[in-house]
């Protein structure tokens, strides 16, 4: 039986995170955590701001878990106690996840310094103009940025005021057990075209509403599968409505049960306006479908144009229709592109490598 070391020979990690409401960097990060060598690290988890759904799959992998309420939207006393947190744990490295949490970090390095901050940057949206700030005037608090994609480097250099030589890119992994090709339903009489994003403007969604009507022309018996909820949604079913596709187009609203159904899909499509780096892509490809994806940052670092799906301009439901009119004529050409995106997730995005990847990078600072 393999002996546990000593508690004082594993290096301290301490992981923050805005909160542990159900988001993708969030449930990226708990995958991350889950799977680090405990053997190596000491892992503590820190939330500043809130708690949410997430937080008791958080406490379940065993490792201590804080959260920081605040009172207000920016609560001058969080970087005092994280850094009673970081002194508590006797952080030697500590990584944080999204913009409050990268910002209370920082500040919390003022009064306990480890041997490094580290920020995974995920991009969730857009910067406002006192986010910008902000970064600018803590970038030197941070030794290293690791990104979700290549293209996010200039936004990093820009907008963060971070040198080159402290960004590398660490992709995201997919779990290839979990999403992997099946087929989770009987198989619909046309093609199914479906979607797993938050109702939100970011993700595009009424671009591919606009582009449905050419489709049903030529293909009556299609149908359309938009999983995810958000703000947006009472006007998309409303649009729907206008333009006389509602009976193509099911809101499935939020699901937990994304592996499964995918596998009801033949095509997956996501026509975000702006993306870091977006999982839901590599488990579409994982799962073997052919995708649809707007020619956005981290999407064109995963889509290989005519090989595992086809790119397409923003904003362009024309362009939108004709990739949804080619792969809804050629069942050959979808497997054939769900078969090549399959093979490219195994050899460059498993989540085996993503957390290999970390743990170098963890190694170096700690070193």
């Amino acid at each position: 039986m393999r002996k546990e070391p000593l508690a004082d020979s594993k290096h301290s990690l301490l992981l923050v995170v805005n909160g542990f409401g159900v988001g993708g960097g969030e449930l990226k990060l708990l995958e991350l955590a889950a799977l680090l060598d405990r053997e190596k690290y000491a892992l503590t988890i820190a939330s500043v701001g809130q708690g949410g759904a997430l937080e008791d799959r958080f406490r379940a992998l065993g490792c201590p878990v804080h959260v920081l309420p605040k009172a207000f939207g920016f609560d001058p006393r969080l970087p005092l106690r994280l850094a009673r947190v970081m002194r508590l744990c006797k952080a030697e490295l500590v990584m944080s996840t999204l913009f409050y949490a990268d910002i209370i970090s920082a500040l919390a390095t003022f009064f306990y310094r480890p041997k490094a901050l580290l920020s995974w940057e995920v991009i969730t949206g857009q910067l406002e103009w006192y986010q910008v700030l902000a970064y600018r005037l803590l970038a030197g608090r941070f030794a290293h940025v690791a990104a979700v994609s290549n293209s996010i480097h200039p936004m990093i250099r820009g907008l963060r005021g971070m040198k080159p030589g402290r960004i590398s890119t660490i992709y995201y992994g997919v779990d290839l057990e979990k999403y992997s090709p099946r087929r989770s339903e009987a198989a619909a009489e046309g093609p199914v075209f479906g979607t797993v994003a938050r109702l939100v403007h970011q993700k595009g969604h009424i671009w591919l509403l606009e582009a449905i009507p050419q489709v049903l022309a030529r293909f009556p018996q299609a149908r359309w599968r938009f999983a995810g909820d958000g703000e947006k949604r009472a006007g998309l079913e409303a649009r729907a409505r206008e333009l006389g596709v509602a009976h193509a187009v099911e809101f499935l609203g939020s699901r937990s049960d994304v592996q499964d159904l995918l596998g009801s899909f033949d095509c997956f499509i996501l026509p975000s306006l702006w993306e870091g780096f977006p999982n839901v892509l590599l488990e579409a490809m994982a799962c073997g479908l052919p995708v649809i994806a707007t020619s956005v940052e981290g999407s064109v670092e995963l889509v290989v144009e005519g090989e595992t799906g086809r790119l397409v301009p923003k904003e362009d439901a024309g362009a939108l229709a004709g990739a949804m009119l080619e792969l809804a004529a050629d069942a050959e050409l979808r497997q054939r592109m769900g078969s090549s995106g399959r093979k490219r997730v195994e050899e460059h995005f498993s989540l085996g490598k993503q957390v290999m990847e970390f743990e170098a990078l963890f190694d170096r600072f700690l070193a």
